[in-house]
């Protein structure tokens, strides 16, 4: 089979490295950047490794690859990703939809609350001086700052447990903002966080997994939020409770859309009911290269495939991936990334290229790679996945190894207990 990974900031190297090495044809599609500064080590990832492509010169020639399936590992490059679909093209992910849920974030809500998903109450500011007056109105209630724009690390949560004092650490916070951006203050609720995702074909559900993921940057949650820490990730039924309270109320839609794709709600179970946060209708990392690498007993071409053409059976082992995404503080290229070929199917790459012999970190991501396992419960998972990451070997490598421990207040095996107790699962 023919693949084309569309990228625009190489997330799916991993899944070309996967098929190329599954013995199929790839071509990686690059969008291309704005930032002059992150070119060279932009262009560096995945030489050597995979074949390489303007996004847009495949798409000009795109008649030559009509046989192909077209995939998008994030969501970027939309009017490319629509004119594809129109033409008739086979085509994974990505596309106006996935990307309005993505990235709009008043569009999201006004359409998941058509059917009773509801986030935590939020406030929308353009400056800080009207917030923090906003806050000194509302001093009993916690709240989190989210800004419009800008880098995980930029959104903002209270250290305190007592909604007061965690008022008063937004102020000050607040007050010492140099930015301009506009953002918006929503009420911090107190529960058990997850994320339940849901493939669709042709709007019919086929199968449900969730992930439970840590997103602070250091053991303990401590440091700056991330993408994702590290993650556990385990099918669950479509008939459960996790699923009907969240994604499972948006069949209808998906079922007029006729939509084929991933479908997940990331919500809150709290006291006060299941607050609704958002959607990334995409690929998630680490979400899916777990599931993939670590669940799947099918190839991943096979996977891909079956849900582009409509055949799609799940065909995952019960249990738990466990991932953990292995980074440096301080990016660099040029830096060798070494580990026993007996691994090497763990491995999800992010920032790499083959010089030689040599394999390389290519100094465009903080993220080098994600380690992967299996195991039958999450402990066993996580010390799974801690020995593979072990056995990397890069300089400044970087990693949390607590996932398996229960004294942090992102869990995921505390958050499991939970949702089992309250029959989430």
């Amino acid at each position: 089979m023919q693949f084309i990974l569309a990228t625009r900031h190489y997330a799916g190297l991993g899944f070309a490295l996967r098929l190329r090495d599954e013995g199929h044809d790839v071509l990686l599609g690059f969008s291309g950047i704005d930032d002059r500064r992150a070119l060279e080590s932009y262009h560096l990832v995945g030489q050597g490794l995979v074949r390489k492509a303007p996004l847009g010169e495949l798409i000009d020639d795109r008649h030559r690859h009509r046989n192909a399936i077209w995939i998008w590992d994030e969501n970027h490059s939309v009017r490319e990703n629509e004119l594809l679909r129109r033409e008739g093209f086979r085509v994974l992910g990505g596309g106006a939809f996935a990307d309005t849920m993505e990235h709009d974030r008043d569009a999201c809500l006004a359409f998941v609350s058509q059917y009773g998903l509801t986030p935590p109450p939020s406030f929308a500011f353009d400056d800080s001086c009207a917030a923090v007056a906003f806050l000194d109105e509302h001093r009993d209630t916690a709240y989190v700052y989210k800004p419009d724009r800008g880098e995980n690390y930029e959104t903002w949560l209270p250290q305190s447990d007592n909604p007061a004092e965690a008022n008063v650490e937004l102020r000050q916070h607040l007050r010492s903002l140099r930015t301009h951006t506009s953002f918006v203050l929503q009420e911090l609720k107190q529960g058990i966080e997850t994320n339940v995702e849901v493939w669709m074909v042709d709007g019919e559900p086929r199968f449900a997994f969730m992930t439970l993921e840590s997103k602070k940057k250091l053991a303990g949650d401590l440091g700056d939020l991330v993408g994702c820490a590290f993650d556990f990730a385990f099918a669950v039924p479509i008939e459960s409770r996790s699923v009907c309270e969240s994604i499972g109320r948006l069949f209808p839609a998906y079922a007029e859309m006729r939509y084929t794709g991933f479908a997940d709600a990331n919500f809150i179970v709290a006291r006060d009911g299941n607050w609704f946060f958002e959607k990334c209708e995409r690929f998630g990392y680490n979400a899916h290269p777990n599931l993939l690498w670590n669940l799947n007993r099918d190839s991943l071409a096979d996977t891909f495939a079956s849900v582009v053409d409509g055949s799609f059976t799940p065909n995952f082992a019960p249990g738990f991936g466990a991932s953990c995404s292995m980074y440096m503080d301080h990016r660099a290229p040029g830096k060798v990334i070494q580990f026993p070929e007996s691994i090497a199917g763990n491995l999800y790459l992010y920032d790499a290229y083959r010089d030689g012999e040599l394999l390389l970190t290519a100094g465009y991501y903080d993220d080098v790679l994600i380690a992967n396992a299996f195991g039958y419960t999450i402990p066993t998972a996580w010390e799974a996945v801690l020995a593979k990451a072990n056995e990397v070997k890069f300089p400044g490598r970087s990693f949390r190894i607590d996932g398996g421990g229960t004294e942090y207040p992102s869990s995921p095996l505390r958050r499991y207990e939970a949702l089992l107790a309250m029959g989430f699962l």
